[in-house]
């Protein structure tokens, strides 16, 4: 369970940083992935056509259409067979780059949260083997004055 390390080793100021950085990760994971996803519908329902021009995927025609939304184009209705062809093949190798950018982000977000969740078991293995770790030994330095001079001596307690 992330932070159940930090809570054993007594630094409960760990925990939210621990949770916050997963929610982080997982949360820019989850809304790359919606973005991934309605660019490779786009894209498919660009790319993609049967013998007779109809679409191979018509139901991704509602994410296409919501994409062209977002970008500030008219939707298809309005434009001729022409300028639909037109634009579908410059869109295409746009669709695809923004596509693939996606991907990549949303597996490179995947590693960092099995990243994060590694580092938080790190810190709380490390944190409970030094747990019993003695710092109080007194490590002191003492300048005496001595027949022949000067004189320095180092005390260390183990």
């Amino acid at each position: 369970m992330p932070g159940w390390g930090q809570l054993y080793n007594r630094q409960p100021l760990k925990i939210p940083f621990v949770y916050l950085g997963l929610a982080g990760f997982t949360g820019t994971a989850l809304y790359v992935n919606s973005r991934y996803l309605l660019y490779r519908h786009a894209y498919l329902f660009v790319v993609r056509e049967n013998a007779d021009g109809t679409p191979v995927f018509p139901e991704y025609a509602d994410d296409h259409a919501r994409l062209l939304n977002e970008l500030g184009l008219r939707p298809e209705a309005e434009l001729t067979d022409e300028e639909i062809a037109s634009r579908r093949s410059r869109l295409a190798p746009q669709f695809r780059a923004q596509r693939d950018n996606l991907r990549r982000n949303r597996d490179l977000l995947y590693f960092g949260i099995v990243f994060w969740y590694g580092l938080s078991m790190l810190d709380a293995f490390i944190s409970a083997h030094l747990l019993d770790f003695d710092i109080s030994a007194d490590l002191t330095v003492t300048v005496r004055p001595q027949p022949e001079g000067w004189t320095a001596s180092m005390q260390w307690s183990f």
